[in-house]
């Protein structure tokens, strides 16, 4: 192709866009919006209370390490981290509020309309995601490092950014004759000078260079693709940020939607394709403050105290982090029911309990397509199991046959129980040899 072709590809798809279909379930995809959107809540929640209690064992000089206790010259730190949690919690609340689920009362097909979603609703959303991923990075950065330089890098170049428009209201209120003294030193240096001067020092001056110190640091995360992930999400919140060609396109266009109907109700497209991003924008986030942010906390509370004064706060930290990570994973998971071979296609209506506790009633036809949890979008596969025995031993215990005459394993009595568990107890056994 030559740059007319490419000229005129990008010309017809500006005047001739192709319709927008639903493409998943969309009962499902809310369900799961409102399900981590709660666990997002949740660990905001928990980190708020750790921070009143860190602030307590921090203003002790007592659990503080001799460098930063009252007096000495990283003592500053001290008020540093508490305002960095303060300040990423409020950046963290606005993403919490802009991804909660649609509400569909009272949505009707005449006045679905108002389910639509276009540049406004995208372009709040997503600057949202790009002011956390750029918090979250960047204060988690400052938290593993506690480097005087570092921290005086990344807060002059925001007051040089923040003080060319200031009125003379902010600037007065924000800075005093020392801020004002050291903006003024660091305005004197060299443009080239800045990320390495005797009051500077940036040494991971990119977004991606930041990601991967930390990861360098913190170790691998529970999944591996977060760094790319990461990367991806900060390029393309960039886009919508910076008012680019294709997601102003995207999301400016006015074009007649068709209205899709559910049990819930009405929706329409753009409504779907609004709540997907909202899904994956959410599952990252939460990735990355169970992965990241955490254990920079975590990192940061060890290296400022000087006995287990932190040991409770890091305790729940980490709780915080692993519940977020089990709540991400079981959205969407894949399960394994065992089935008594020749049932299906029969009368018998299997009760398909999945890990999230809902329960699916799958009947005649026995549709294979139906073999989802309505709750949480979790696929189902069935192993079909031959002869009458009524459980397989697994690597999780004993899970039950379904269609078998066996009752439920915990309805058995505690000889039978106990000589089962005997059974799965010697099968790991002979597996680990």
């Amino acid at each position: 192709m030559n740059e007319f072709d490419i000229l005129k590809s990008i010309g017809s798809n500006l005047t001739d866009r192709k319709s927008v279909a639903a493409l998943s379930n969309f009962a499902v995809l809310c369900n799961n919006i409102a399900f981590l959107n709660l666990a997002f809540l949740k660990a905001l929640e928990s980190l708020r209370k750790c921070r009143t209690d860190l602030q307590a064992v921090l203003s002790d000089d007592s659990n503080l390490h001799a460098k930063y206790q009252s007096g000495t010259d990283l003592h500053a730190f001290i008020p540093i981290v508490d305002c960095l949690q303060r300040n990423g919690h409020s950046v963290f609340q606005k993403l919490v509020d802009l991804s909660s689920p649609v509400d569909r009362e009272g949505v009707t097909v005449a006045n679905v309309s108002v389910l639509a979603r276009g540049f406004d609703d995208y372009n709040t959303l997503v600057t949202a995601t790009r002011q956390y991923v750029d918090s979250i990075v960047s204060d988690s950065y400052q938290l593993v490092l506690l480097n005087p330089k570092a921290l005086n890098y990344h807060v002059l170049v925001s007051l040089n950014s923040f003080s060319k428009f200031a009125t003379k209201s902010l600037a007065h209120a924000l800075f005093n004759a020392d801020v004002q003294a050291a903006l003024t030193e660091f305005e004197n240096l060299k443009f080239k000078d800045w990320a390495k001067s005797s009051i500077t020092e940036c040494k991971h001056n990119t977004f991606a260079n930041k990601v991967d110190f930390l990861m360098s640091e913190l170790g691998t995360p529970p999944d591996p693709t977060l760094p790319d992930a990461l990367k991806n999400l900060f390029k393309f919140s960039s886009e919508f940020t910076h008012i680019g060609y294709v997601s102003t396109f995207f999301t400016a266009t006015a074009e007649k939607e068709v209205v899709f109907v559910d049990d819930t109700g009405p929706y329409l497209p753009s409504t779907e394709n609004h709540c997907e991003l909202q899904y994956e924008i959410l599952v990252t986030a939460c990735k990355v403050l169970a992965a990241v942010y955490i254990p920079s906390l975590i990192r940061c509370i060890d290296t400022l105290t000087a006995n287990a004064s932190g040991d409770v706060i890091s305790a729940t930290l980490r709780h915080c982090a692993h519940s977020l990570q089990n709540d991400i994973a079981s959205r969407n998971a894949e399960y394994y029911f065992f089935v008594k071979s020749g049932s299906i296609g029969t009368p018998f209506v299997f009760p398909l309990t999945c890990m999230c506790g809902s329960t699916r009633h799958w009947g005649r036809p026995h549709d294979s397509a139906e073999l989802f949890c309505e709750s949480c979008g979790s696929s189902f596969k069935l192993m079909q199991v031959e002869g009458d025995g009524g459980y397989v031993i697994t690597s999780n215990g004993p899970a039950r046959i379904i269609g078998s005459d066996a009752p439920e394993f915990q309805d058995l009595p505690a000889s039978e129980q106990e000589k089962i568990l005997k059974q799965c107890e010697a099968a790991s056994n002979n597996a680990s040899k």
